[in-house]
């Protein structure tokens, strides 16, 4: 009988070691696994942060009367296509990343039909189809959003560029009427064009390009706007007007925060300039 045990015995064991191993192996990817399901969700979290701009129309007040008029832009036109859809010198186009249901879509359409936007544009000038709503403007796009939905006849700007940088580019004639007008991003030619504009800076330019006189406030409807923040004038009076408001958490309440050197996505500047141009483009 004990003869019998002993060869018995002697398979047991490497039985038990490899039982072993395989169940250290098995903790080992239960670890792996964990850790990267913990990766996968601090991504997501990013992910979620990043694209709070385009959940939202943060920067700008929405009336009754505005979600009256998004509802009803959205329910036309009846084209079957789940995006935006916008004609470029007659021919039908859509914007492939400016959905219908978008709280941004209403005001892309409407900019692109006052002819202010028409979207991206590859090496040989064809339309791509792309607003880029989550992109951020840059410096010489303002100037010729501006520009554009202010109707400023640009043939009456004469002066030499200042702005070395802007000089042979596309956008060397909204940079030369920019200074030309002495608005005071553009107005001594040190700006960087290619760089985001702040939201500061977008404001006063939308202002002045529609001539509107901006007065002084004592008002502190925003926690960052003091004396010491460049351009706090045109923030109050685009904020006493109803063009801009400020930062709202994700119930809708305001945060009391505008962020004035913040940088200003697409889709916020095509509600910007609709709501400016309704304003003070009458």
């Amino acid at each position: 009988m004990r003869r019998l045990m002993i060869p018995a015995l002697l398979l047991f064991i490497p039985a038990l070691a490899l039982a072993a191993d395989s169940l250290e192996y098995l903790l080992d990817d239960a670890e792996r696994f964990e850790e990267e399901l913990h990766r996968m969700e601090t991504e997501t979290s990013w992910d979620a942060e990043e694209n709070t701009g385009m959940q939202s129309s943060e920067l700008f007040p929405v009336s009754a009367e505005e979600e009256a008029d998004q509802d009803e832009v959205r329910k036309e036109p009846e084209d079957g296509s789940m995006f935006v859809r916008i004609k470029v010198d007659g021919v039908p186009l859509d914007l492939s990343d400016v959905p219908k249901d978008s709280w941004f879509s209403p005001y892309v359409r409407a900019a692109a039909q006052a002819g202010i936007v028409t979207g991206y544009r590859d090496e040989k000038g064809m339309l791509r189809g792309l607003y880029g709503p989550a992109d951020s403007v840059t410096i010489e796009q303002i100037a010729k959003i501006a520009l554009v939905a202010s109707g400023v006849d640009r043939s009456t700007c004469k002066i030499t560029l200042l702005n070395v940088v802007g000089k042979g580019t596309w956008s060397e004639e909204y940079l030369r009427c920019a200074e030309h007008f002495h608005w005071a991003v553009f107005s001594d030619g040190s700006v960087d064009p290619l760089r985001p504009a702040t939201r500061a800076e977008v404001v006063v330019t939308m202002l002045q390009a529609f001539g509107v006189e901006i007065h002084s406030t004592d008002a502190a409807p925003f926690t960052d706007v003091d004396s010491s923040t460049e351009f706090r004038s045109a923030i109050l009076t685009a904020y006493d007007d109803h063009v801009v408001g400020g930062y709202s958490d994700s119930e809708g309440n305001a945060t009391g925060k505008f962020g004035p050197t913040d940088s200003v996505n697409r889709a916020e500047v095509a509600k910007i300039v609709v709501l400016a141009k309704e304003i003070y483009g009458k």
